[in-house]
């Protein structure tokens, strides 16, 4: 049931379309960072440790998506105290500060992130959820508004950054995300039992967040 739901609103997005306005969005968040100050350069070391392992597992990552081999991967780390991150589609990876400052994970912790974060982008689940959004502004007419600017890239972008910070995923959508994440970071040469003690960190930093990154990815006992 679930996978005829799953086609019928990733659909609604196309991934071309989706990628080029992840890039775009990317783009103007890390301009916007630079341009207030807070975004960390590319010698810094919150970025050469983010690249390290991200340059690591995107070899492992193209099996997953026959679009990802086309990919042009990137990252951005904000400064900020937030703990937060994601991959937007089409690769595009934004890193928050607080992650790496105060979460205090260790490079098994952080590579296991990192890796279910890809698997997310990788599976489509924004996409899927950005399409189930869609679906539900359907108007009484029945034909699908131009919400997200689908006749014309240009004309009204998604804020794919800003409802990532929001979007609450699916059980089902965190399984996969676990599950792909784990075989892409465990080849890249990174622990897989660090995935119990990377979540236990996260749960007890954020879970006090009503929007928090617990919150967006639920950590229930079953997926512990």
């Amino acid at each position: 049931m679930r996978y005829g739901g799953y086609l019928v609103f990733r659909n609604l997005i196309p991934s071309p379309m989706l990628e080029a306005q992840a890039a775009e969005e990317f783009s103007q968040i890390a301009y916007g960072a630079e341009h207030a100050n807070r975004l960390y350069g590319e010698t810094d070391a919150h970025v050469t440790r983010v690249r390290s392992i991200v340059d690591k597992m995107v070899p492992y990552s193209l099996k997953w998506n026959e679009r990802a081999k086309g990919w042009k991967w990137d990252i951005a780390v904000v400064r900020s105290p937030d703990i937060r991150m994601y991959c937007l589609p089409g690769g595009k990876i934004v890193v928050y500060g607080g992650l790496l400052d105060r979460a205090r994970l260790n490079d098994n912790e952080l590579g296991m992130l990192i890796g279910h974060e890809i698997a997310h982008a990788l599976r489509e689940h924004a996409r899927e959820r950005l399409g189930q959004l869609q679906a539900s502004q359907l108007d009484s007419s029945g034909t699908i508004p131009q919400l997200f600017g689908l006749a014309d890239l240009g004309m009204a972008p998604l804020g794919i950054g800003s409802r990532l910070l929001e979007m609450k995923y699916e059980n089902t959508d965190e399984t996969e995300a676990d599950v792909i994440g784990s075989d892409i970071a465990s080849r890249a040469g990174f622990d897989p039992r660090a995935a119990v003690t990377l979540w236990d960190k996260l749960a007890q930093a954020t879970r006090s967040n009503q929007q928090g990154f617990i919150y967006v990815h639920p950590y229930p006992p079953a997926r512990r």
